[in-house]
């Protein structure tokens, strides 16, 4: 967004037939957007841009309000049977590129601007320093036992055939190898690429705990394993939300994504035995172990007075406030986890507002999103 001088941009929606896509396209015209086009999707259906001129500052603010748009935007848009599939942002110059032009439905009210709905915005709390002392790590084997009975061949990971997955573990496991090159490569390339779950990703988890809890890792390397675990279980409820309003449309349930409810169970199974060391980590790690416990309530119960005392000791700061909803996820509090989720969606700027108001999802789901998808914000103070 450098050298922008003011934000426009565009909100787009998918309806199933041309229909609809004009009745919709004549409605977000008449909401006030001066060009609404309507052409076939590639994927099925219409899909429907509404071009918003604004201009919006180019700030945090300028971002809420323009969200805040698209929100009521696709308000109309599930009244007309449809629901929303992206957008984009631009510099105000950029727009008229975009005009789509030769669209076989075209709907217009010149010089008209949406209505913005009113932001609330609130200053963030500071963030707190979260320790990784004190730290013991033994030399002690870690067990891998099992490793090479599973058909990893059979399975795939982003790349594809997982067989080089048994390879990764091992060499994770080495203490003199390249530690965040392997994790990288392990996670953020193969068994968690962009947020995806693959049929590799559930079976490799349990030798990540078992490296956890075998006493040999530094606080540090067990923290990054605490934390591709708190990823990985949140991809079952980001899944979700994502189909949230696709599914309303349809007239269905949200679906999971692929692979996504395996990898949530099996971080599930690790968990007792995670929660357990609760007493012997250092507050960075206990501050994931209470954002896992917040996800799995029926797991994290035995940490609720605990958790409790750590939200107190972080009261007012960043983590302190994941800690609160973490404790009201435990408690299966769905009012406390609402209010809480919201004040954070509130001031965290990478969170979506639209999260807290998807439909057909329970509180729990949508509050957890907000817990895992911004906990990990909270842990950039670690000393």
């Amino acid at each position: 967004m450098a050298g922008w001088s003011a934000m426009a941009g565009t909100h787009q929606f998918v309806v199933p037939d041309d229909t609809q896509a004009k009745a919709l396209g004549q409605a977000l015209a008449a909401h006030g957007f001066a060009r609404v086009t309507a052409r076939p999707s590639p994927q099925g259906g219409w899909r429907i841009t509404a071009f918003d001129e604004g201009p919006y500052p180019v700030d945090h603010m300028g971002h809420r309000m323009i969200e805040a748009v698209g929100r009521a935007a696709a308000a109309i848009a599930r009244q007309h049977g449809g629901y929303p599939e992206g957008g984009s942002r631009c510099d105000v110059s950029m727009l008229p590129l975009l005009r789509d032009a030769d669209a076989p439905i075209v709907c217009t009210n010149p010089g008209a601007r949406p209505p913005i709905p009113a932001i609330t915005v609130v200053t963030a709390p500071p963030p707190a320093p979260l320790a990784l002392t004190p730290d013991t790590a033994q030399d002690v084997p870690i067990d891998l036992s099992g490793l090479d009975d599973i058909p990893w061949a059979d399975l795939e990971h982003a790349h594809g055939s997982a067989e080089d997955i048994p390879e990764l573990l091992r060499a994770l496991a080495d203490p003199f190898g390249d530690w965040d090159q392997t994790l990288d490569e392990l996670f953020g390339d193969d068994l968690l690429h962009q947020g995806s779950c693959y049929s590799a990703t559930a079976p490799a988890l349990p030798f990540l705990s078992r490296m956890i809890t075998s006493g040999a890792l530094p606080a540090k390397q067990r923290l990054d394993l605490y934390v591709w675990l708190l990823i990985a279980a949140g991809r079952w409820a980001d899944s979700l939300l994502e189909d949230a309003d696709r599914a309303v449309a349809q007239d269905r349930r949200p679906e999971p994504a692929a692979w996504t409810e395996l990898v949530n169970l099996a971080v599930g199974e690790q968990l007792p035995a995670l929660l357990s060391r609760w007493e012997t980590e250092p507050s960075a790690v206990r501050f994931v172990l209470a954002c896992l416990a917040g996800l799995y309530p029926h797991h994290g119960r035995q940490l609720s007075d605990r958790i409790t005392l750590m939200a107190q000791e972080f009261h007012r700061t960043q983590p302190g406030a994941y800690l609160l909803l973490a404790e009201a996820l435990v408690h299966a509090d769905d009012d406390r986890a609402r209010v809480a989720a919201a004040d954070i969606v509130a001031w965290e700027t990478h969170h979506d507002p639209g999260w807290l108001d998807a439909a057909g999802v329970t509180i729990a789901v949508k509050a957890g999103h907000v817990l895992a998808e911004g906990a990990l914000r909270a842990l950039s103070t670690v000393e």
